[in-house]
């Protein structure tokens, strides 16, 4: 999964450990969750899509 922020240790408390912090929507079987370079967990989809901000922003 990668290094995770402390902001998102927080929302990860908060009872949003599956809910994008880019979009606020629910992680999904077609778009699960990935960990973008700030420590954050994303939808896969914004850092493969070339129009979004988080493109190429996935933590290996």
């Amino acid at each position: 999964m990668g290094w995770i922020s402390s902001k998102q240790q927080e929302r990860d408390h908060n009872g949003q450990r599956n809910i994008c912090s880019a979009d606020g929507h629910p992680s999904t079987d077609e778009d699960p969750l990935v960990t973008n370079l700030d420590g954050f967990r994303i939808h896969r989809s914004h850092t493969t899509d070339p129009t979004s901000g988080f493109y190429g922003q996935q933590q290996n």
